[in-house]
């Protein structure tokens, strides 16, 4: 195999049970007394385990299993470095070769089988190599080269090489059971279960805020009080196949997604999926044994474990809750979950593993494992799932519930061992609501403020698309909530984008040890400039802001720049390590598949879009005003995908310079009709409060009252005019006067005539429902409103205003 289509693709190709067979055949090639005498010295310092008992015939093919693996990562780590293919066939696959069968080597490899083995020496396989090896005419990557890596990655592949032989693996039990016997007789935690339904109660009873504001009050909410029970649908979501046309046909290419995978093929499946009923999370998982929750950052996923866990704390259900966070599991590279549970660090509460065996056999037991994707490492991972499969079927009375998001997810192993697959829906507007009410019910309690500040977070999320965009996501309103009590939403949005972004950044980890930074080198300061030359790229791409899309290389290209100016070394070489990180921890930027990448929320790319101008034309000054005038706004302002973008530039600069772009966008008129007019009122919208405010409201607000009179009073092509009422021209005029005017006593004297004299009842409904949001306190308006209630013409009209005026009544009773 090797010698018909050369090493680089030969050992790619092979599953592991071919590698092991090809390593024995084409790169060991021994004699069987030879062999034996390999084998013996490749487990030579494995003398303290039952490895060392074991015969050459058991030994030799998993041992070939690993030399293979321990050869493709290292092909892998050459390739990484920009080694070709070509080259590393040429000059370095007899190296390789002859490396593994070095009698040194042969022991350093050999020890990863050694029980409990966490690492093996790197440092000495690469002197080794280095010495006798290395070629000064190969140009070898000796300082990029990761002999860290390599070696971590291959002590985890031993181990699943071990877990999938049933010869070793029992060998690694009795080993096991021997250690967990000396360990036990020496020292036992016990099965204290009230002590541990007080340490859960600890661990979850409160939300822990302090990443999203430390200085609200989050002693005083509880878990148990303000959870939300999601939704979900039985089916795995069809955004793995939702990915732009030329990503579909390099996936084809790539024979990474079958050839006749065609639009209406994921229109199927996203039909297939929507046809699915939405159901409780909590009814869904109790009826399932085995099951997978899956969803967003920031979904509730592990909101949703913990809840579980307090259920058994709060005496709703008897069965016992095991809550493994799976990222501190392979962290403490534990033997089992019950080692974990009886010795590991980052668990709620240890427990006798002889006696949790014996629970979990006899008992019902929901054993719940948080964070699939918090494992980062793809080999470790896929051990990790071994391992849940084996523990569903080792405790058949166990249920068992896995957390994982969507993006990366691959289903087929668990699918086809019977666990079911959730998917957790957006939050939708009752739920919304309901969070809202609950929050700051929880948070407020009897502060005359609080009602106020429920309708103003609904009505911000109501009126503005980009708040909308993170409102269905509970992290991401949790953080809304919290923001709202002391900034106004949605005027002071940027604020919510830099906090989320904030707290998101949090969650992107930078591996300094392997980047060789010192720990503070990277930091948000840093990740947020990435961000932002990465998003203002992107706006300058063929699809501008609509596509949210950037290549790999570029995006390579952007980081080393950056690292580059920033003055660290190696910038490519740590640009590709942070850009492989992204593949597999997405928070804010994240991985579309066939080497492109995307924003995860397309807010945070047009806020990064945004701020990043407004650094070149405050702080760089390489941005004249004439250019942000014509370049940016004049080039733009007619294309929807950057209104949020014009938006957030008109809010961040210095007013006089706002006037004059409020200015610039109310003399070009641009399709659909008055948008021109409605975007400078958003831009107004979005300014601090000031007198200069007042004054480019007023004048606008007289042109839209123009605009509407010209409706009103109408003479001209009735086609015309009703193509107007029926895009809703009317209803939108009203809704921008008192959004802008809200601060001027003559908006409601102007709201209150067209609710009465306009023809059209979209325009009056509108017209009544600013008024209701808006004016519904002042004592004038209560008097009009009741007897449009009891008068108008229109019956639809006054039945609705009798209903709104009650739940007002019954609002302010309470």
């Amino acid at each position: 195999m090797l010698q018909v289509v050369g090493m680089v693709e030969g050992l790619a190709i092979l599953t592991s049970v071919e590698l092991g067979k090809c390593v024995l055949d084409q790169v060991l090639d021994l004699g069987k007394p030879v062999l034996e005498s390999y084998v013996q010295d490749f487990f030579r310092d494995c003398l303290d385990s039952g490895m060392a008992r074991a015969k050459a015939s058991t030994l030799k093919q998993p041992m070939a299993e690993a030399i293979g693996f321990f050869m493709q990562r290292f092909i892998k780590e050459l390739q990484f470095n920009d080694i070709p293919d070509t080259s590393i066939d040429h000059h370095y696959s007899g190296a390789i070769k002859k490396f593994v069968q070095d009698q040194a080597v042969r022991p350093i490899l050999g020890k990863a089988f050694e029980t409990g083995c966490k690492k093996i020496d790197y440092d000495q396989l690469a002197q080794i190599w280095t010495d006798q090896y290395q070629d000064s005419g190969w140009q070898f990557p000796a300082e990029e080269f990761d002999w860290r890596g390599v070696a971590k990655e291959y002590v985890v592949q031993v181990k699943a090489i071990i877990k999938a032989d049933a010869d070793l693996r029992g060998i690694l039990t009795a080993d096991l059971i021997e250690d967990i016997a000396y360990n036990t007789a020496q020292l036992s935690p016990g099965f204290d279960i009230e002590t541990y339904r007080a340490s859960l109660q600890a661990s979850y009873g409160y939300l822990k805020l302090y990443t999203l504001d430390s200085t609200d009050r989050a002693d005083i909410i509880k878990l148990w009080n303000i959870f939300i029970e999601q939704t979900v649908r039985a089916a795995l979501p069809p955004t793995r196949y939702d990915l732009p046309l030329d990503i579909k046909r390099q996936l084809q290419a790539e024979s990474r997604l079958d050839d006749d995978f065609t639009a209406e093929a994921f229109e199927y499946y996203r039909h297939d999926y929507f046809q699915q009923p939405v159901r409780k999370v909590l009814e869904a998982v109790a009826n399932s044994p085995w099951a997978v929750i899956l969803g967003d950052p920031g979904s509730g996923k592990s909101s949703l474990l913990q809840y579980l866990a307090l259920e058994w704390v709060e005496g709703s259900t008897d069965t016992l809750p095991l809550l493994i966070e799976l990222r501190e599991f392979a962290l403490a590279e534990s033997a089992s979950f019950l080692d974990f549970l009886h010795r590991g660090r980052g668990v709620d509460w240890q427990f006798d593993q002889q006696q949790l065996h014996q629970h979990l056999l006899d008992s019902p037991t929901l054993v719940m494992f948080d964070g699939l994707d918090e494992i980062f490492d793809r080999a470790t991972q896929s051990a990790v799932i071994d391992d849940i499969i084996r523990f569903a079927q080792q405790y058949p009375q166990a249920r068992v519930l896995i957390t994982s998001r969507i993006v990366g997810y691959n289903p087929d192993r668990l699918q086809h061992s019977g666990f079911r697959h959730f998917t957790i829906q957006p939050l939708d507007t009752d739920e919304i609501h309901e969070f809202i009410d609950r929050w700051y019910n929880l948070s407020m309690g009897s502060d005359p403020d609080r009602e106020r500040l429920k309708q103003r977070l609904k009505d911000a999320i109501a009126n503005s698309k980009a708040i909308q965009n993170l409102a269905d996501n509970l992290l991401l309103l949790t953080m809304m909530a919290i923001l709202n009590r002391r900034q106004e939403l949605p005027r002071d949005r940027a604020d919510l984008y830099d906090q989320a972004s904030r707290v998101l950044l949090y969650h992107w980890d930078v591996d300094h040890k392997r980047l060789q930074l010192p720990m503070d080198a990277i930091g948000r300061r840093e990740k947020q400039e990435m961000l932002r030359a990465i998003a203002y790229d992107m706006q300058a791409g063929e699809d501008g802001l609509k596509g949210n899309l950037i290549s790999a290389d570029r995006l390579t290209q952007i980081l080393t720049n950056y690292l580059r100016d920033q003055g660290f070394s190696e910038p490519r070489e740590k640009a590709n390590r942070l850009i492989q990180q992204l593949r597999e921890r997405n928070f804010i930027l994240c991985y579309r598949g066939a080497d492109t990448y995307g924003f995860m929320h397309r807010t945070f790319l047009e806020y990064f879009c945004a701020i990043e101008i407004v650094h070149r034309f405050e702080k760089q000054r390489n941005l004249t005003f004439e250019q942000l005038r014509d370049e940016v706004f004049g080039q733009h302002y007619q294309d929807e995908t950057w209104h949020e973008v014009l938006r957030l530039v008109c809010g961040a600069i210095d007013l006089q310079f706002t006037d004059k772009l409020v200015e610039h966008l109310s003399k070009n008129s641009f399709e659909p009709y008055l948008s021109h007019l409605f975007l400078a009122a958003d831009c107004i919208s979005d300014m601090q409060h000031s007198a200069l405010k007042d004054k480019l409201a007023i004048e606008l607000i007289d042109d839209l009252k123009r605009e509407i009179d010209n409706i009103y009073y109408f003479t001209g092509n009735m086609g015309m005019l009703h193509s107007l009422v029926s895009a809703q021209i009317p209803h939108a005029i009203v809704k921008t006067v008192s959004q802008i005017g809200k601060t001027n006593p003559k908006t409601l004297e102007w709201l209150k005539e067209v609710a009465i004299n306009f023809t059209y009842f979209d325009a009056r409904g509108e017209a009544i429902h600013q008024i209701f949001s808006n004016w519904s306190n002042v004592p004038n308006a209560q008097e009009f409103l009741n007897n449009i209630s009891l008068n108008d013409p229109d019956k639809q009209l006054r039945e609705w205003v009798q209903k709104k005026l009650k739940e007002l009544k019954m609002e302010n009773a309470s």
